[in-house]
């Protein structure tokens, strides 16, 4: 039994995140990973099929049943089709990546925003701005990757001036600006903010006396926290203009009108979008990714874009999008093999598990029989 490759093969099966299975391009003789490596769930590869139909579709999962690897393996044979244009963005990624960042304060006193909220919401701003350009960047990439401008039509426009204009488009984007139109908004947030922090400190006065906050006063600001501005959120009519708000401070409309014109040019049929770990976003910035970014593109686009989400079951929020419109995958075992009686589905499970192993050993070269106990 050779050691070294059956702990490469049991470290390839812990692997669930898209980028970690280009780790084992040399172990599967330089085939693509995803083409040597992926099993579907379901016999007769339904699960790829579905993720494959010219529909949106939301597929579910907790971490580690597969959501990437079926994302990697339609975007590989979408790749071979020269009707459609594909990209991928790690929405989880991105997440991370600018809450990270520092957001420079301003002196918010004059518009009587506090500077919690300010924070919170370029926070917010800066990630969806952080979406659409990347997405745009990998619309460049994927149009560079299969040559469009072989096939350009030029009939409206010249190839250059088309990617010159998404380019710039993406750079305006992500500066994320706070527009006069968002202030309003953001004013009767923070003031049911202070409000309700205030009505919560007097009632938690353990002197019985009615001191309290005046939602006046600057120096509650200071004192407000995020989960009390989330609160405020949390109501439906306030969120909705919020969301409103933000969607219109995006130029989306100039994107997709260039993106249809893409596609009409180069001759392409649709794009496809996938979008990796949507459910790991807070509640409110993944109801202002659906809201701003996902049901955009999914209703305004005249049936040109489509999207691939990957989420976690019981974390989903479909906004706009109605769910009886897009086709639902959920990879866990007992929601794919529901179906079935319990002994079936149980069968079934462990079918899938034999027929993993069995791939993934003779991906890397191996029998399974020869490290069986």
């Amino acid at each position: 039994m050779d050691a070294k490759k059956f702990s490469r093969i049991a470290e390839s099966l812990r692997q669930y995140r898209r980028a970690e299975l280009k780790d084992f391009q040399t172990d599967t003789a330089e085939v693509d990973p995803v083409d040597a490596l992926y099993v579907d769930p379901l016999h007769g590869e339904a699960v790829l099929n579905t993720m494959l139909s010219s529909s949106t579709t939301f597929i579910s999962g907790r971490k580690g049943t597969g959501k990437s690897t079926v994302f990697a393996k339609a975007q590989s044979q979408m790749r071979e089709r020269k009707d459609l244009l594909s990209v991928y963005v790690d929405v989880k990624a991105l997440y991370d990546t600018v809450n990270a960042s520092e957001v420079p304060l301003i002196d918010m006193q004059d518009i009587e925003i506090s500077p919690q909220l300010y924070r919170s919401h370029m926070l917010r701003k800066n990630f969806l701005a952080a979406v659409i350009s990347e997405l745009v960047a990998e619309i460049k990439k994927a149009s560079e990757s299969m040559s469009l401008w072989d096939r350009w039509t030029g009939r409206q426009w010249d190839y250059n001036q088309l990617v010159e204009k998404l380019s710039s488009l993406a750079v305006d984007v992500k500066k994320a600006r706070l527009s006069n139109e968002e202030v309003p908004i953001l004013r009767r947030i923070s003031e049911k903010t202070r409000t309700r922090h205030s009505a919560e400190q007097t009632s938690k006065d353990s002197s019985g006396g009615d001191i309290k906050l005046s939602p006046k006063d600057p120096s509650f600001g200071l004192s407000t926290q995020i989960e009390d501005i989330d609160k405020t959120l949390s109501d439906n009519e306030i969120f909705g203009e919020y969301s409103d708000v933000i969607l219109r401070s995006f130029p989306f409309m100039s994107l997709l009108e260039d993106i249809k014109n893409l596609l009409d040019e180069a001759g392409i049929k649709r794009l496809v979008v996938f979008f990796d770990d949507f459910s790991e976003l807070d509640w409110i910035d993944q109801k202002l990714f659906v809201d701003v970014v996902l049901a955009p593109l999914n209703n305004t686009s005249d049936e040109r874009v489509k999207l691939k989400v990957a989420c976690y079951p019981g974390r989903v929020y479909y906004g706009k999008i109605d769910p009886g419109k897009i086709d639902t995958v959920n990879l866990d075992f007992s929601q794919l093999y529901e179906s079935q009686d319990i002994q079936s589905a149980e069968n079934a499970a462990v079918d899938y598990t034999k027929r993993l192993l069995e791939k993934r050993f003779e991906a890397f070269g191996e029998s399974r029989s020869q490290f069986a106990g």
